[in-house]
């Protein structure tokens, strides 16, 4: 009998005694058998701290803009497996990928796969067998070691470099650069979206013999008024765009733009400008409106889950009237909570699955934050979205729910089965 998507998902999670195992030897062996270690007759890497998702959602929108076929593969997912999956905005079928399971299952022989890296090989795989353009591969953990990185790339992207994973990546920004940059590719170009990367970045990039394209230095974005302003390396020399607003944070379209153009694969500047107009990313700042007594709630939902990425959601909200966070044990609750945007409500949840913290641990971490005493807790996330709309005077507010992909797939699962 066939397993369903959700039986071959219990099986890969009971496959490896680890959920994580570092190392490329053991993945790029069993990607060897399935012939997918060049998935796509152009390969792009994304890695980076933050902003992996929404620059390969850009560079994937570019690319198809372009006419081309082209494969995304990401994690983790919000709300579904097969979101890490897709060829141009559709997501995988539950039938290619349990087919997709059963080859690499085919091939593995004796080999121990952690769950990541089976769902790689499988994407990988899928991607081999789909007749791409090109597939745009978005880095796990890490980089030099992530399963991801055992394919021939035809360029890398690292769109930041910040704490965060430090049990696996080191307790540094220098560190945590060298192994995000162990993607970079003989001859081939990485581009840094970091400004003032850790001397790091630039050294372990030329190290594997890789061609160094910075922020700050070789290209750079800024906003002003309505407008992203670009300035990026072409073949010819140096171009400077305006470009409109973006509903992706504007330094990942600056690098974004900037890996095309050194490729040669970048549309003309009226398509460019539609693209990132029209390109969002659920559960980066995400926007919706809920109807409640007396008018309407906003709920922005982020799945920042780092002190870098509450920096953004600070930069850009400026202040709010209350959040929802939950948040998993290893991330830096007290940071993430303290650098969010400044407000008089701060609501914390608890996330029932591994490693996820209880109101009553996030609350051991943190008494205060952003100078206002936590006000509530709830057991789960659906409980205090019920709580808030159940609350007089919301109507007109604007409230956060942040601090995990698991919170915002609790917030995204209540929300839609209320509707």
């Amino acid at each position: 009998m066939k397993r369903t998507v959700n039986e071959w998902l219990e099986y890969l999670e009971s496959l490896h005694p680890s959920e994580i195992e570092l190392g490329l030897e053991r993945i790029k062996g069993v990607g060897e058998r399935l012939d997918c270690l060049k998935p796509a007759p152009l390969v792009i890497l994304v890695a980076g701290t933050n902003g992996k998702g929404t620059t390969s959602a850009l560079v994937a929108n570019l690319l198809m803009a372009q006419g081309m076929k082209v494969g995304v593969y990401s994690s983790p997912h919000i709300q579904r497996y097969n979101e890490r999956v897709q060829i141009n905005g559709e997501l995988i079928s539950d039938d290619d990928l349990v087919r997709s399971f059963e080859t690499v299952e085919s091939v593995r022989a004796d080999i121990g796969l952690t769950y990541f890296e089976f769902g790689t090989l499988a994407a990988l795989s899928y991607f081999q067998q789909s007749g791409l353009d090109a597939c745009v591969l978005e880095i796990g953990l890490g980089g030099r070691l992530d399963a991801v990185n055992i394919v021939d790339a035809d360029i890398s992207l690292v769109t930041s470099v910040g704490l965060d994973h430090q049990a696996w990546l080191g307790d540094t920004v220098e560190r945590i650069a060298f192994e995000k940059c162990g993607v970079a590719r003989s001859g081939k170009y990485l581009v840094c979206g970091q400004p003032n990367p850790p001397h790091t970045a630039k050294e372990q990039t030329e190290s594997l013999g890789g061609q160094w394209c910075a922020r700050g230095q070789h290209f750079d974005i800024v906003e002003e008024g309505d407008e992203l302003l670009l300035s990026f390396m072409t073949h010819e020399g140096q171009a400077e765009w305006n470009l409109p607003k973006a509903n992706i944070p504007y330094h990942n379209v600056g690098t974004a733009i900037q890996a095309l153009s050194l490729i040669g694969r970048l549309p003309n500047r009226a398509v460019v400008a539609d693209v990132v107009k029209n390109t969002s990313v659920a559960g980066r700042l995400q926007t919706l409106t809920v109807p409640v007594d007396g008018g309407e709630l906003t709920l922005t939902l982020d799945v920042a889950h780092n002190q870098q990425a509450a920096a953004y959601i600070a930069e850009r909200l400026g202040s709010v009237d209350g959040a929802i966070i939950g948040m998993l044990e290893d991330k830096p609750v007290e940071a993430l909570i303290n650098t969010l945007p400044k407000m008089p409500d701060c609501w914390l949840a608890g996330l029932d699955c591994w490693r996820g913290l209880s109101a009553d641990q996030l609350a051991e971490r943190v008494a205060t934050a952003n100078d206002c005493l936590v006000t509530e807790k709830f057991a789960t996330v659906a409980d205090a979205i019920a709580q808030l709309l159940r609350k007089e005077s919301v109507a007109g507010q604007h409230w956060l729910i942040a601090g995990s992909f698991h919170t915002v797939e609790a917030a995204l699962n209540y929300l839609q089965q209320r509707d």
